[in-house]
């Protein structure tokens, strides 16, 4: 079977051939998904008992990765079940998942089947031998992947066996809102640890992975000011009676109309009026 990877799409997904935990991390249509069907199926293949479950953190994923990802390549050796939210299928989880060779569904549909007490709905983690996680970078704080994935290294440091290989799957990996550099590569670590997983990406490959997926160039056409703005004159004039009804002092104290200095000011004012 031909999946036509590409030579950085065979470069990151190495790492998890060899059966160990990996995130990888390329751009958006770089071709992720594609390169974890490739290894899906190469798991499926090579492992004993296997059983596969893809993890999305979307409902409308489930029919999108089934339908234009993993069935085409996939469907005619092995049984596939897509479940979202949905499907009344998903109240026989347990079932449906001794009955395929992968299942497809949203996060929060494992994390019910794993803390339900109903034997056709329950499973466990050890029931899988791969889990492909979709938006990776989602496993963190109070998330359901988070919740799953600390069942999973819980499980792990108590040295219990069997449990899944990871393959986690994202764009970018974030900075966690950090501006700080450290500060940005303790939350990449985190999201690293969270997954039990290392990071790849292309290292060989990278000029064939630019023309794929070409970095967006920005352009800036600089326009003349308008000689006459009715709207925002309007909306100048209605926000110049609002503040005849402020305080003196909140009023004098807001910079030039229009600016973000004084949408700055408004949100501040704002915040300060909830609080009080």
């Amino acid at each position: 079977m031909d999946f036509n990877l590409r030579p950085y799409q065979e470069e990151v997904v190495q790492a998890a051939l060899r059966g160990e935990n990996s995130i990888i991390w390329l751009p958006t249509g770089g071709g992720k998904t594609r390169a974890a069907v490739y290894v899906t199926h190469n798991h499926l293949e090579t492992t004993a008992n296997a059983k596969v479950a893809v993890l999305v953190n979307k409902v409308h994923l489930v029919d999108q990765h089934f339908a234009k990802e993993f069935k085409p390549y996939l469907e005619s050796r092995y049984k596939i079940t897509a479940i979202s939210g949905d499907s009344n299928e998903k109240d026989l989880f347990g079932h449906l998942v001794k009955a395929s060779d992968l299942v497809i569904c949203t996060a929060q549909i494992l994390e019910n089947a794993l803390i339900s007490t109903e034997e056709e709905k329950h499973v466990e983690l050890t029931d899988f031998t791969l889990l492909v996680i979709d938006e990776c970078h989602h496993t963190q704080k109070e998330s359901v992947y988070n919740k799953i994935m600390g069942r999973y290294v819980e499980k792990k440091l108590r040295k219990e066996g069997n449990l899944p290989q990871i393959l986690g799957l994202t764009a970018s990996p974030g900075t966690g809102g950090n501006r700080k550099l450290d500060k940005a590569v303790e939350h990449v670590l985190q999201i690293c640890a969270n997954l039990d997983s290392v990071i790849v990406s292309t290292k060989n490959f990278t000029p064939v992975l630019q023309k794929v997926v070409p970095r967006p160039k920005k352009h800036y056409d600089i326009v003349e000011r308008r000689a006459l703005d009715p709207f925002g004159d309007h909306l100048k004039s209605m926000m110049s009676m609002i503040h005849e009804f402020m305080p003196s002092t909140v009023s004098r104290s807001l910079r030039e109309m229009g600016t973000q200095e004084y949408e700055a000011d408004v949100q501040q004012i704002s915040s300060l009026s909830q609080k009080s």
